[in-house]
C-alpha cells in the first residue's frame, strides 16, 4: 500500500498581505490623484470657445467642466450648481427630427416634464432654432436646439441645474446663447 504523501504546510498570509497592500496603494493613489486634479478650468475674459460649428463667448465666473467636456463635440461650463452644455452632432434628417427625439428622451427616459410648448427663437447673430423649458423634482432647465441642414449638423444648448438659483443664472445663459454663431471653421 501506498502511504499518502504528506503536504508541507506553507504560509499564505505574506502573499495575501502583499495583494491587499498593492490594491490599497492603487486605490489610494487614484483617490489622491483625483483630489489633486482640478475638475474645472477658469476661462479668460472674452475668450471665444468653439464646439463643432458653434462658437460663443462665456460670461465671467463660468468655468469649463473638464470631466463632462469632450473634445470637438461637447463643452460643459459650470457656475455653482448650474451647467451650460453645448453639444454638436451630425444630422442627416429634417429639421424637426432631433427635437422630437430630445423630447421623448427627456420625458420618458429622464422623467422630466416639459413646460409649455416648444417655441422658435432667434439670437443676435441670426441663429434660429427651437427651445423649451423643462423641470423635474430636483432639476430644471431650458434647452435650445439648432439644426443646420447645410452643414448637416445639430447643435444643442442645454442650460440646467438645481431648481433653486436657476433663474439667477438664466441671464448669463441667454447672453452666452446670444453671443453664439455657427461660423466656426470645420
Amino acid at each position: 500500500m501506498h502511504e499518502p504523501s504528506r503536504r508541507i504546510p506553507y504560509r499564505t498570509w505574506p502573499g495575501a498581505l502583499a495583494v491587499v497592500l498593492a490594491i490599497g496603494g492603487y486605490v489610494g493613489g487614484l483617490v489622491l490623484w483625483d483630489r489633486h486634479t482640478p475638475g474645472g478650468r477658469p476661462l479668460a475674459p472674452g475668450e471665444t470657445l468653439t464646439v463643432g460649428p458653434a462658437r460663443f463667448v462665456p460670461e465671467s465666473g463660468w468655468q469649463m467642466d473638464l470631466a463632462r467636456s469632450k473634445s470637438g463635440n461637447m463643452l460643459t461650463l459650470f457656475k455653482g450648481s448650474q451647467r451650460f452644455q453645448v453639444t454638436t452632432a451630425s444630422w442627416e434628417g429634417g429639421p424637426n427630427g432631433p427635437m422630437a427625439r430630445q423630447l421623448r428622451l427627456m420625458e420618458r427616459g429622464q422623467g422630466l416634464r416639459i413646460e409649455g410648448d416648444v417655441s422658435d427663437f432667434i439670437n443676435g447673430w441670426g441663429m434660429q432654432g427651437v427651445t423649451f423649458a423643462y423641470y423635474g423634482p430636483k432639476l430644471a432647465g431650458r434647452l435650445w436646439q439648432v439644426v443646420d441642414l447645410r452643414r448637416k449638423s445639430v447643435v444643442r444648448i442645454d442650460f440646467y441645474g438645481a431648481n433653486d438659483g436657476l433663474s439667477d443664472s438664466m441671464d448669463d445663459a441667454r447672453r452666452m446663447l446670444d453671443s453664439m454663431d455657427l461660423g466656426a471653421p470645420p
